[in-house]
């Protein structure tokens, strides 16, 4: 209805065109009051938490690293005393009395008297010496020369000594 009422199709006036009333809208805006002290409060709690979480945590490992370093010296001082053990047993087998228990009563050995000697005979072997070869050359040098008259006689001391 209000079209019929105002055509601009036949008069193109705009003063006459009816002007609708401004409605005015109210907005209700809610406000939410903010404690700043509150979170301030919460991020420092949420902080403080995490950082015990964090010393509880090391704590703990350190309490099982000081488990561990007590075993581990347990372990040491178990092998320490087994090493001991066993230099003693070492000790005890290589002593002068214990090798000369078992000279005796193992190998039949004894202890010479002082009355008692005892002398082997030793058989001479004769050695047989590589023959030289001696050349009637007279071009041989004076060392080859002095050379030869040492290893003739080293020759003829080790036939002696046989």
């Amino acid at each position: 209805m209000l079209q019929a009422e105002s055509s601009c199709a036949r008069d193109w006036d705009a003063s006459k065109l009816p002007v609708a009333a401004a409605s005015v809208r109210r907005i209700k805006r809610t406000t939410t009051k903010v404690n700043h002290k509150r979170k301030i409060y919460i991020k420092s709690s949420i902080f403080i938490f995490g950082y015990a979480l964090i010393l509880v945590f090391l704590c703990m490992s350190s309490s099982s690293l000081g488990y561990k370093i007590g075993n581990l010296e347990k372990d040491i001082q178990n092998l320490e005393t087994a090493n001991n053990r066993m230099e003693y047993q070492i000790a005890q087998k290589t002593s002068l009395d214990r090798v000369a228990q078992v000279a005796v009563a193992d190998l039949g050995m004894y202890k010479p008297d002082l009355n008692k000697s005892i002398a082997m005979e030793v058989k001479a072997e004769p050695i047989n010496i590589a023959k030289t070869v001696t050349s009637t050359t007279d071009d041989k040098s004076i060392s080859q020369k002095l050379l030869l008259k040492v290893y003739s006689s080293l020759s003829r001391l080790a036939q002696n000594t046989y």
